[in-house]
Parts: C-alpha cells; sequence; structure tokens
C-alpha cells in the first residue's frame, strides 16, 4: 500500500556526475538493476533472476544532491503502484469479511486477527528484507 515504504541516505565521496555515470553503467553495463536515470534523480528496480519474478521487489526512487564532501542519495523504497493497490484491495477484503462474519460468529474474529499477522509477515519479508539488500547492494556500488 502507499505507506509501505522505506527511505535511506547513502553519502557518497563521489562527485554527483559520477554517481550518475556510476548509476548509468549498473543499469545498462553490470545487469544488476533496470531502470531510468536522470541528471539528479533514478528511478531503478533489481533486475529479476531469470524465471523468477517477485511482484514485491522494491522499486528504488532516488535524489542526487551534490554536497562539499561529495554527494548525498536519497532513496525510497516502496512497491510498484500495481501492486500497491491490489493488495490494498485484496486485504482489505480479506480483513473486513471476517469482522463481518464475526457480527454472527465471533470466533470469526481469531481469522481476521491472523490474517492480518500473515498480512505483516508477507510484507517484511516479501518487501523490507529485499529492499533493505537493494539498499545495501546500491550503497556499496556508489560508495566505491
Amino acid at each position: 500500500m502507499f505507506f509501505i515504504k522505506t527511505r535511506s541516505t547513502i553519502e557518497s565521496s563521489l562527485t554527483k556526475q559520477e554517481v550518475v555515470q556510476r548509476l548509468w553503467e549498473i543499469t545498462n553495463t553490470n545487469d544488476l538493476f533496470v531502470g531510468q536515470i536522470g541528471d539528479s534523480e533514478f528511478k531503478i528496480h533489481k533486475r529479476p533472476k531469470e524465471n523468477v519474478r517477485n511482484a514485491f521487489s522494491p522499486v528504488l526512487i532516488g535524489k542526487i544532491e551534490a554536497n562539499n564532501t561529495g554527494c548525498n542519495i536519497s532513496i525510497t523504497a516502496r512497491l510498484n503502484t500495481f501492486v500497491s493497490i491490489f493488495f490494498l484491495i485484496w486485504s482489505i477484503g480479506a480483513i473486513i469479511i471476517p469482522i463481518i462474519v464475526a457480527l454472527v460468529e465471533p470466533l470469526a474474529l481469531l481469522g481476521a486477527l491472523g490474517f492480518a499477522t500473515l498480512l505483516m509477515l508477507l510484507i517484511y519479508f516479501a518487501f523490507y528484507k529485499p529492499a533493505k539488500k537493494a539498499i545495501a547492494l546500491l550503497s556499496s556500488l556508489l560508495r566505491k
């Protein structure tokens, strides 16, 4: 959903132009990431492995700002917009229906609680962990 995102900042000793050049190399020659690179911003995601597709793969949106010692790169990792909308509709239905059924059968609230817990675990393991790994990988590539 639209609140499912994580933010991070990378401080690099590289200049803004060097970071843009490195991002271009990462997306066009290394096959690690794919996406769009601009003069001071980018929108990339990890290239999926062959025959493996994770709809929860984070999209990294970054802004590059020059400073005295190099540059700061602000990164927001978020879900794909379509996946966010689908997940929002799906999770609302999956939680609201047991709550409505709970008006007749109070034990159905346990189902809604269990499903909400399952959704939180799904978001943690399918989005937050890969997002942290992708940001760490990008950070290591942009600090050299």
